[in-house]
């Protein structure tokens, strides 16, 4: 075979292929690359997916970090660098969205770890959003879709084989990481150790719970909010991608700060996660099988001396432990395409008292799943993918050692779930493609919804799965080559809506501490619209938004037709970058915005969350020999006070009045703060 390589940039278009008697030549691109980097991607997948990489984000930047700057995506955090953070898709509650690591499921059976603020974005090659549906082969169903974290084997995208970061910033903020990934003689590799912590002592305006008193209103330093982590991940994977395996541990110490308005000072949670899989692809006569197998630990200590989290004195360590596997086969069938497999896990949950005064709590679930796809090849341009996922589940819910249900015992129960969905995607040109799916998803809660885990989450074990239709329509345009001076356009646009028996959300209880309930009867519905584009070969402008209706129906008339808590109407992200040369080098300019529109923090829409626009700027510059410079700005206006509207005011010339820039789900954020990282490549 005889390769011929162009000068084209590090994304150039894909390679050609002309057959010349016996041999096949290929053809690299000469001409940069016109069009969006992911454009394949975002046209020839069925579902609506959005790939993610790390140098288009910060170097602290985490899994959550990321995914909140993507249409239909939302972070929940609890205020902070390091602080928990969960991801909502399309206003679904964190559970809906699936999460994989190279196709390992964290979060299905159970929620081994929901927690996407642990993990950095630079320990993986890529971050997969699928929004709605969701690919057979990570696991079908869904109403969230699936966020699946993807490491990269062998050397970077610029050749690179080392790279290393370090960086200081505001409020005790470190980190430093280093990679290595290679091509060796039969595998490829990948080796990622990183260290990252905050001390977490911003100000923050408190206005003392006392709306209409603003003569107690001040600033206060947010205390116990610091953490310190380590992880490190291998991976080992053949050229042919026929085999791989790897293992990833992470560990993390932080405070759980609590509210402004029960704030914990003595509490803290440490965790410890380890993930081992291994898969291997054979082909069977004209079939192609996926095997795939997974040990999962997840195990966290809670130290709560003073019951500040509102659950009493508490010093618990509690252990999650799961294995499956799973066997995908893919068998062409004339033009057509047929997916089957066949999933089995098992988990384990322990809660231990360290102080002895309470028996040691156990919980187990059972399940395995059965699914089938066929890709139909109606037309050359129009596939139709009829699939159907049935999960089988057992199980034991640990009783209840606090509340009106403490110490009840609750049998073991068997849940029987059919997933149907069937999915179309039309290639109306090599620019465009037409995306619809439409399915009965069910929801089966996690371990964390059901068991709790001492924190900051209360366990609920009587609680439904969640069911109901969903469905999307849009359309993806991407052209190949550019519109005049503007190229790399990519444009996503969909609507979407989602009807839910027994949703399940997480209720704020008292303080710090969240419950997971079924709150009824709810519907939602809303439209994505995701584009970007560069300009004369230096500015790259990304902008998303998401409009989101929800609503709850039930029988209780103070609950009826209010919206769903957590979940921001509107929710808008705009990107501004401009890339220059300079004596070979290259330097970098960047400002971003993230609007969010008023949400409610319970379900009679009582507690509100003000709406908030928070603006951030970085430069990163060459400095040569590999070395580059960084520095970035986050709330760049030092934003720290929301104004909230009185319904109804006090007196007409009261309307408003001031309270703490938060979170979603109501956890202070902080102003203004300035990082700055150096990174070395080779």
């Amino acid at each position: 075979m005889l390769a011929v390589a162009g000068a084209g940039d590090v994304h150039a278009e894909p390679e050609r292929e002309a057959a010349v008697g016996d041999e096949t030549i290929i053809i690299v691109d000469q001409a940069p690359q016109e069009g969006a980097r992911d454009r394949r991607r975002a046209l020839g997948d069925a579902p609506f997916v959005t790939i993610l990489h790390p140098d288009d984000h910060p170097a602290t930047a985490s899994v959550a970090d990321a995914l909140a700057t993507s249409a239909g995506a939302q972070t929940r955090s609890l205020g902070g660098l390091g602080a928990y953070q969960s991801v909502s898709v399309r206003g679904a509650a964190p559970g809906h969205t699936s999460v994989l690591i190279d196709g390992v499921p964290l979060a299905r059976i159970a929620a081994v770890t929901t927690d996407l603020g642990r993990f950095s974005l630079d320990s993986f090659g890529e971050v997969e959003l699928y929004r709605g549906a969701v690919p057979v082969e990570l696991g079908g169903a869904g109403v969230g879709g699936a966020v699946n974290l993807v490491t990269r084997l062998g050397r970077g995208e610029h050749g690179e084989r080392v790279r290393a970061s370090l960086g200081v910033g505001s409020f005790g903020a470190r980190h430093l990481r280093a990679h290595y990934g290679d091509d060796h003689e039969h595998v490829k590799s990948s080796t990622t150790l990183g260290y990252q912590g905050a001390d977490g002592d911003y100000t923050y305006f408190d206005d003392n719970g006392t709306l209409l008193n603003q003569r107690d209103d001040g600033y206060r330093t947010r205390g116990n909010n610091g953490f310190a982590q380590l992880d490190a991940a291998t991976r080992v994977g053949a050229h042919d991608g026929s085999a791989a395996g790897g293992l990833r541990l992470a560990y993390k110490d932080q405070g759980l700060p609590g509210s402004t308005a029960q704030p914990a000072l003595a509490t803290s949670m440490a965790t410890l996660n380890a993930i081992a899989d291994g898969n291997l692809v054979v082909d069977v006569g004209r079939a192609t099988a996926k095997q795939l197998a997974y040990v999962l630990v997840e195990r966290q200590h809670l130290d709560d001396p003073m019951g500040e989290l509102g659950l009493g004195p508490a010093d618990r360590t509690y252990v999650t432990l799961s294995g499956g596997a799973t066997s995908t086969w893919s068998v062409p069938v004339a033009a057509h395409r047929l997916v089957g497999g066949v999933e089995l896990r098992g988990d384990r949950f322990v809660d231990r008292d360290e102080r002895g005064q309470q028996p040691e709590l156990t919980g187990t679930r059972a399940g395995g799943a059965a699914t089938l796809a066929v890709d139909v090849n109606l037309a050359p341009q129009l596939v139709a993918t009829p699939a159907l996922r049935l999960d089988v589940l057992r199980s034991a819910p640990t009783p209840m050692t606090a509340g009106p249900s403490a110490l009840v015992m609750v049998d073991p129960r068997w849940d029987v779930v059919p997933s149907p969905r069937f999915t179309t995607r039309l290639a109306v040109s090599d620019e465009v493609s037409i995306k619809s799916s439409a399915g009965y998803y069910v929801r089966l809660p996690t371990l964390l919804e059901v068991f709790g885990n001492r924190g900051y989450i209360v366990g609920s074990p009587e609680l439904r799965p969640e069911r109901g239709p969903s469905g999307d329509l849009g359309m993806v345009w991407a052209p190949a080559r550019a519109r005049g001076a503007v190229d790399r356009i990519l444009v996503q646009t969909d609507v979407f809506a989602a009807r839910a028996r027994d949703t399940i959300a997480l209720i704020t209880t008292a303080g710090f501490v969240a419950r997971a309930v079924n709150i009824g009867n709810t519907q939602s519905y809303g439209a994505e619209l995701m584009a970007s584009a560069r300009f004369a070969r230096t500015l790259t402008a990304t902008a998303s938004y998401t409009r989101l209706v929800t609503e709850q129906m039930t029988i209780d008339t103070t609950l009826d037709g209010k919206r769903i808590p957590r979940k921001p109407p509107h929710a808008l992200y705009g990107r501004l970058d401009a890339v220059c040369t300079f004596a070979g080098r290259t330097a970098a300019v960047w400002v971003d915005g993230a609007w969010q529109a008023e949400s409610y923090l319970d379900a009679a829409n009582l507690a509100r969350v003000p709406a908030r626009l928070l603006l951030g700027s970085g430069v990163r510059a060459e400095i040569g020999a590999g070395f580059a410079l960084s520095a970035s700005v986050a709330n760049l206006t030092d934003e720290r006070i929301s104004l909230r509207t009185l319904d109804p005011p006090p007196s007409p010339t009261l309307t408003q009045t001031p309270t703490p820039l938060t979170d979603v789900a109501g956890f202070p954020l902080p102003g203004r703060s300035f990082y700055l990282s150096l990174d070395w490549t080779y």
